[in-house]
């Protein structure tokens, strides 16, 4: 037997633009007072109503990565960049590696972003890409 939770005007893969905003927005509100853990349910359902959306993937990421879950984030990130077109996920994680020792791994994850900037010719991302090279 199946069960499913219904949420009046949120179905997954269907939920408008103003409401992913609104999601966020309540996400960040509580991210910015450091009630991770509050901003990661929030974050998750905006993930859950929107997998193709990076932003809800970055965000659920720093909100673990606040209450010094860096396994959990590192796994948000990768996840994300198997769902969706992520490359500044893939700059997180970089980022979260090298904090945590796996220096190869994140000139890998850099490698993948800078592959996808130059997909794109998104200099916006070359340059975090490059920003974070350069970052200890």
């Amino acid at each position: 037997m199946e069960t499913t939770i219904q949420t009046p005007g949120i179905t997954p893969g269907r939920v408008t633009a103003d409401a992913l905003d609104a999601l966020y927005a309540t996400g960040h509100w509580l991210h910015s007072r450091e009630r991770y853990r509050d901003a990661g349910a929030v974050f998750r359902v905006m993930v859950l109503c929107a997998p193709e959306e990076e932003r809800g993937y970055l965000a659920l990421g720093s909100c673990h990565e606040g209450l010094g879950q860096d396994a959990i984030a590192l796994e948000i990130y990768a996840a994300a960049t198997l769902t969706a077109c992520a490359p500044r996920c893939h700059v997180a994680r970089a980022r979260l590696l090298r904090k945590n020792g796996f220096g190869d791994d994140a000139e890998e994850a850099l490698d993948e972003a800078e592959s996808i900037a130059d997909e794109r010719d998104d200099e916006h991302l070359r340059a975090l890409v490059a920003n974070e090279r350069q970052s200890p």
